[in-house]
């Protein structure tokens, strides 16, 4: 089905422009509602990720196989909740309340159905990517999502590294340092998971790459555009995605794994 393009107001249209000028913004001034709308629909998803994905990794602490990755696991989690501490923060700043909706949101809500693939459904009333609403079932679950997911983070984070809302671009480069380690950690120990047990981490693998694929959106509605537009992003979710592409999937053949199918359309008729 073909999606009309947007038409955009007056006030809108002046506004990209003076954004294309080299317009930016600090938490100082009044935003322009326009703006301030999708600036806030980021920042809440990213800051209910981050706080999610902490609870979601907390286990493997004491799950985790030997006392040192113990350790790695432990900072991981730390650096997840401080990045939702962070974001939150920017959102308080710009009047907003992080705590109330800490307090009556389920954001360690995790689907019981290991096997469950829910598309780009919503199962909760927060604002998290719903790849954290899957559980890290084992060892593997963890270093296939710093591999893959932290990953994908890293690529959309590097997307708002020059956002036209200044103190967001300023907390990015840190937060955006430390996936790139998170990534590192995915990076060596999946080397050691192929050797171990290849075929189990093809079958996790072949779970969690649709979820993954699926945090970059179906990329037909229009919002897109407007994030562009409005320089809170640089790039559409398909370019990020085709970034995220050209840099996994060498890497996936070189472990000796298979990329699985993926089919955009499948997922959104889930």
């Amino acid at each position: 089905m073909m999606i009309a393009a947007r038409e955009y107001a007056p006030a809108e249209l002046a506004l990209f422009a003076e954004i294309e000028n080299g317009r930016t913004f600090t938490n100082s001034e009044i935003l322009p509602d326009f703006y301030r709308k999708n600036l806030l629909n980021l920042l809440w998803m990213q800051a209910d990720s981050e706080y999610s994905g902490a609870l979601g990794y907390q286990p493997w602490i004491a799950k985790a196989p030997n006392l040192k990755e113990k350790v790695l696991v432990a900072q991981i989690v730390k650096d997840e909740m401080r990045h939702a501490q962070v974001v939150y923060k920017l959102l308080e700043d710009l009047g907003e309340d992080p705590i109330a909706h800490i307090n009556t949101q389920e954001l360690g809500f995790k689907l019981a159905d290991d096997s469950a693939q829910i598309g780009f459904q919503r199962i909760k009333k927060d604002f998290r990517v719903n790849i954290f609403y899957y559980d890290i079932k084992y060892w593997a679950d963890f270093i296939l999502f710093n591999f893959l997911m932290d990953r994908a983070a890293g690529h959309q984070l590097e997307d708002t590294l020059e956002s036209t809302y200044i103190p967001w671009k300023t907390s990015i480069a840190g937060i955006y340092k430390e996936e790139v380690m998170h990534v590192a950690h995915g990076d060596k120990n999946i080397k050691i998971l192929a050797q171990e047990n290849i075929e189990f981490l093809q079958q996790r693998l072949n779970l969690w790459w649709p979820r993954v694929m699926n945090v970059f959106g179906n990329a037909k509605g229009a919002t897109n555009d407007v994030y562009v537009r409005l320089g809170i992003k640089t790039r559409t979710n398909a370019q990020v995605r085709e970034a995220f592409l050209a840099e996994i999937l060498p890497m996936i053949e070189q472990l000796g794994l298979t990329t699985p199918a993926y089919d955009v359309a499948d997922q959104a008729a889930r």
